[in-house]
């Protein structure tokens, strides 16, 4: 009966935790900046040749998204750890998570300080968090 138990509260708890990160906005279109509704002037191919896990694609609204959000926060995270890690101790943040990522978007073109590699990766985090966000909006 304690496994059953058990086993229904973790079932529920990630129910919970996939509702909290549901994308609400998709790739929908193609991202061709000029071309009908389309907001912006995304590079999406400097993104693409970064890692193909940062394919861009439009909202309904014209917007640029990632194609898979999760994918690319996967890519974001494997790739650019030093830009991360500059803007978490430069600003004093928390670890960065798909949730939290509002002050890395904030801050990543502010950094002053650590390597120009690391300057350029958190630059580059902010890039990808203002379209990152776009999905969950």
């Amino acid at each position: 009966m304690k496994k059953f138990f058990a086993s229904a509260l973790g079932l529920t708890l990630l129910v919970c935790l996939a509702a909290c990160n549901i994308i609400r906005n998709p790739a929908v279109q193609e991202y061709t900046p000029g071309h009908g509704n389309i907001k912006g002037n995304v590079d999406t191919a400097d993104f693409y040749e970064r890692d193909a896990r940062f394919e861009i694609g439009a909202t309904k609204n014209g917007y640029a998204v990632f194609k898979s959000p999760y994918d690319a926060y996967t890519a974001l995270t494997e790739n650019y750890s030093s830009g991360l890690e500059l803007i978490r101790s430069e600003f004093n943040l928390e670890p960065v998570t798909r949730s939290n990522y509002e002050m890395y978007l904030k801050y990543g073109m502010q950094v002053t300080t650590g390597s120009a590699e690391a300057q350029e990766q958190a630059r580059f985090v902010s890039s990808f968090f203002d379209i990152y966000e776009n999905s969950f909006e």
